[in-house]
């Protein structure tokens, strides 16, 4: 290992690239693994990249889809950098002479931001335990998903295959195994990880998964086409490829945040869209086109069960995503919507012991963290073993933030990542997150990295187990018991998950 500060090159298909030494691991930063998306290429398929003569510098973060903002209000710090080669990645290495098992991660970001070149994503603690990382950027929003008439559908996630394929092509030059791929995401980056567990082209390009926290796909063609046109009036462009190329990313990404609204009607019809289950629970995201990804969430459930997956969720994701209307919630709107969904009986019968003391506001909020989240996650588990047995293991993160009482979307991740000393962990997780539980998590990960194989039991149909992770953690029979039962409401199977009878 080179002495902290001096700098390393490797040699990739595209050229050579200068990286930078640190205690016990090296770094590169913004390689790209494909074209810049634009000119002919904007709103097109990922292209190869052209190549570069000399050494390029890999020492500093890469431009980043993501536009920001990036501010105080922000969990996770998410850099945002100008520029156009926005297809790049971030390599993270104990040494170039090894071959370690590598995990590919997604960043999260509602499938419209996000970056990966943050503190969080810094790959150091899997470096120590002897694990290579490589963190991905790719399209977002109607840049990486919309709907246009003669574009290649699903843009970000075929922008993901062709990262799969870089490391494929490069990753044992970094001292990774291309046969020891494991691909990983959190939130939006969990939802295409399921997607890509399901699309062919992606087969071979990663022998596991693991899903933090990843809603299902549930765009349709249908939807996705509407959405188009709608943003596309809403421009004034001209709905085709030449049209779209000419609108700046600035412009596509304002239009994208003006489809949200902040008024107490807005919020409590975006909250019924949410429970209910008849519309997909993102504006983008990926779209079940019957290209890449099947035409059904039925056969999206059915995703390659050969393909070892670890997959959980925090207990109360999105529990906060009321508060801006509980006021309004508390003068009895809140039971009105429980009551005229039929939902309230069914959620007692779901949280026994929280059903009395819970707010309706927390009620509502348990809710959409159950269809958005949890009812999902057991539904895969339950899935890919009615199809083959022992290959999925379920994690239900319950440790309790104190600055939020919950244990919220997001906080898993510096546990899992080994990063309780990174930038804005406290905000989330307070002043001293327990150490143990960071421990214990993140060396779960590394051994499923390395052997594809959780240390506890997997999950069953008829012993449903699953490891909880709180302080002390533990491993359950059924920790998804409640969501089991909520999930007799077909509302939460979502529109483009209700038509299975898989699970």
């Amino acid at each position: 290992m080179p002495p902290t500060g001096e700098t390393v090159r490797v040699e990739t298909r595209s050229g050579t690239v200068r990286g930078q030494a640190r205690p016990a691991s090296l770094a590169f930063r913004g390689i790209p693994y494909a074209a810049a998306p634009v000119g002919a290429l904007r709103f097109a398929a990922p292209a190869p990249h052209p190549g570069w003569d000399g050494v390029r510098d890999a020492r500093t973060n890469g431009p980043t889809p993501s536009l920001g903002p990036v501010g105080e209000g922000y969990s996770i710090p998410e850099p945002v950098v100008a520029g156009e080669e926005i297809l790049n990645l971030n390599v993270f290495t104990p040494g170039t002479d090894a071959r370690l098992p590598v995990y590919v991660w997604v960043h999260g970001g509602s499938y419209v931001g996000g970056s990966p070149g943050g503190p969080w994503f810094d790959g150091a603690s899997f470096n120590a335990s002897g694990v290579v990382v490589v963190a991905i950027t790719y399209r977002l929003g109607f840049e990486g998903y919309g709907d246009i008439p003669g574009a290649p559908s699903n843009r970000a996630l075929r922008d993901m295959i062709a990262a799969l394929e870089w490391v494929q092509e490069n990753i044992a030059r970094f001292g990774g195994d291309p046969r020891q791929v494991t691909l990983g995401g959190q939130s939006a980056g969990g939802g295409a990880v399921l997607a890509l567990l399901a699309a062919p082209a992606a087969a071979g390009l990663f022998r596991a998964a693991v899903c933090h926290s990843g809603p299902l796909p549930d765009i349709d063609v249908a939807t996705a086409a509407r959405v188009g046109r709608e943003l596309a009036s809403a421009c004034g462009v001209e709905h085709s490829v030449h049209g779209w190329r000419e609108v700046p990313r600035p412009a596509i990404v304002a239009a994208e945040r003006a489809t949200g609204a902040a008024d107490l009607v807005s919020a409590l019809t975006n909250l019924h869209r949410m429970l209910a289950g008849v519309e997909p629970v993102t504006t983008f995201g990926p779209v079940l086109d019957g290209d890449l990804l099947p035409t059904s969430g039925a056969e999206l459930l059915e995703c390659d069960p050969s393909v070892p997956l670890l997959l959980g969720t925090t207990s109360h994701e999105f529990n906060l995503v009321t508060a801006p209307i509980e006021r309004y919630l508390a003068r009895g709107v809140g039971g009105a919507v429980l009551m005229g969904m039929g939902l309230a009986p069914r959620l007692a019968r779901a949280y026994p012991r929280a059903f009395p003391q819970w707010s309706p506001a927390e009620l509502l909020g348990q809710a959409v963290t159950g269809r958005v989240f949890r009812i999902p996650a057991v539904r895969v588990a339950m899935a890919r073993e009615a199809q083959a047995r022992g290959r999925t293991w379920m994690w239900d993160f319950r440790w309790r933030s104190p600055v939020s009482g919950r244990a919220v979307h997001c906080v898993d991740l510096p546990f899992a990542w080994g990063r309780l000393e990174a930038e804005r962990v406290r905000r989330i997780a307070g002043p001293h997150p327990p150490d143990e539980l960071a421990r214990e998590m993140h060396a779960a990960l590394v051994a499923f990295i390395a052997g594809a194989h959780a240390p506890w039991p997997a999950f069953g149909l008829d012993a449903p187990v699953g490891q909880v992770w709180d302080s002390p953690s533990w491993t359950a029979r059924d920790p998804y018991r409640f969501e089991r039962i909520a999930a007799e409401v077909v509302g939460y199977a979502g529109p483009a998950t209700e038509r299975s009878t898989t699970a």
